[in-house]
């Protein structure tokens, strides 16, 4: 086996068993691992808009729109009408906020589970390897 397909191999080995822990934390507060990462995008770059979070997501418009909506729904995020009426700008509400704080908890004990047999510099390591990937 070439070495590409083997490093793909173990990338998608653990990536659906860590989507499957994590939707079973976001599970308990409603929120699957699409809206949670969205849910982190807006707490992590405060007032945005929907184009921007799919811009930064790396998904089509449509799909964040979907997205949102269930965020908007549940309450954790607000929408306000910008001074351009076709710009709406999204936020977290207060109770967004209390649960972005809550689940983040969880979901770094998790992480850290996860990684529990690495050091440091080793998980650094990763962190710039995969960055380096042209995709």
């Amino acid at each position: 086996m070439r070495i590409e397909q083997e490093f793909f191999d173990a990338y998608i080995a653990i990536y659906r068993p860590y989507i499957n822990r994590a939707n079973t934390i976001l599970s308990a507060y409603n929120l699957y691992s699409s809206q949670w990462l969205i849910l982190k995008d807006i707490a992590k770059n405060g007032t945005t808009t929907s184009v921007d979070v799919s811009r930064r997501r790396g998904i089509e418009k449509p799909t964040a729109t979907k997205v949102i909506k269930h965020l908007l729904e549940l309450g954790l995020i607000e929408s306000k009408q910008g001074e351009d009426r076709r710009i709406k700008y999204l936020t977290m509400t207060e109770s967004g906020k209390a649960l972005f704080d809550e689940v983040s908890g969880r979901m770094n004990e998790m992480q850290r589970e996860v990684l529990e047999d690495f050091d440091h510099e080793e998980i650094e390591m990763l962190i710039r390897s995969l960055k380096r990937m042209n995709l």
